[in-house]
């Protein structure tokens, strides 16, 4: 049963801890940003940032009682790029206690010490297509990194989409066949999509689960070619930014109306759930508000642990199930806008 749920949001990080059935709560780097948070063993990583300051990144090695905020730059591009980092936007660990980094512009950073040092994945900074990628409404930023095994890792990024290697990181290619973007003159182009968050579980790394901007897809060949899961399905929209998966064949979206209206579909808050990898899909709304519930949920706002999930929303909404989100509590309201979840 998971007892911390970290909040990033516009205004700083809630930190909420069961204690007796309720959830306490503390805040830190207030006023600040945080865009992504991680885990490395028992350490517990955060990126804040404000527009003045710049990015930071911080540490926490008591469960995120107290942080400590890394000393100098938290990353830094090769001097040859003339490139200055903008955000990090999501953090990931291996079983080896590798340290990944996504970040705005779109690379990739990993670190062997804790973050001491890092770098750079130059197989994906050098790719020829880099100079074709554009900024999405978010940025032009690595928002999803999964490691496969040793050698085969999948970044999706935004708006390029999906970038396979299977070396490491030293050669990638574009795999964004079949994923379809109605907003491009070239409707399944080689690259260029605007993937939103892609997930898989360890124990079936083949299987992967894609929300693109428009549609939502599944690989079975560990990323290299898709299907659409969600034509003709009992789906209300087939736009959202969140994805997770925490057992085979198991993935959890929330659908937003549409691109023009970011909003829950028909004001009713809904997690959207398949067990049969896309073949079908059941609501589970327990819990959560039915009427007048005109809220967002962004990519990285959705996290699993085992059979708990917890999802917050631009709103300011943390939701939290343990029971595989059969149903849910409200374990807080009338936060700042929430950007990224994770629960332990």
């Amino acid at each position: 049963m998971s007892d911390l749920i970290l909040a990033g949001t516009a205004k700083g990080l809630f930190t909420f801890k069961r204690n007796n059935g309720k959830w306490d709560v503390g805040v830190d780097f207030e006023g600040k940003t945080v865009y992504s948070i991680g885990q490395a063993g028992e350490r517990l990583l955060a990126s804040p940032s404000t527009e003045w300051t710049g990015t930071e990144l911080a540490f926490s090695d008591d469960h995120g009682a107290t942080w400590q905020v890394k000393e100098g730059d938290p990353l830094a591009f090769p001097e040859e790029t003339d490139t200055a980092l903008a955000r990090i936007w999501q953090i990931s660990s291996d079983e080896s206690g590798r340290i990944f980094f996504g970040v705005e512009p779109s690379a990739l950073f990993y670190s062997d010490d804790g973050a001491e040092s890092w770098q750079m994945v130059e197989g994906l900074w050098n790719h020829p297509h880099r100079e074709h990628w554009v900024p999405g409404f978010g940025g032009k930023c690595l928002h999803t990194f999964l490691k496969l095994n040793e050698d085969t890792w999948i970044a999706g990024m935004s708006t390029g989409g999906v970038y396979r290697t299977e070396d490491g990181g030293k050669t990638w290619e574009a795999c964004n066949q079949k994923i379809v973007a109605p907003f491009l003159p070239e409707k399944t182009p080689e690259f260029g999509q605007c993937v939103h968050k892609i997930a898989f579980h360890p124990a079936d790394p083949d299987t992967l689960f894609l929300q693109h901007h428009w549609g939502v897809y599944r690989s079975d060949d560990a990323g290299q070619t898709w299907k659409n899961i969600s034509e003709g399905k009992d789906l209300p929209t087939d736009f959202g930014f969140a994805c997770v998966s925490n057992k085979p064949d198991t993935a959890f979206i929330i659908p937003i109306h549409s691109d023009g209206f970011r909003t829950f579909p028909e004001g009713k808050a809904r997690v959207y759930k398949t067990e049969d990898r896309g073949e079908t899909w059941k609501p589970l709304s327990k819990g959560l508000p039915q009427e007048n519930s005109f809220d967002c949920v962004l990519r990285d706002s959705f996290s699993s642990n085992h059979e708990d999930l917890s999802f917050g929303t631009t709103g300011g909404s943390l939701y939290f199930s343990e029971d595989n989100g059969e149903s849910w509590e409200t374990v807080a309201d009338h936060l700042p806008r929430i950007t990224c979840v994770r629960v332990y």
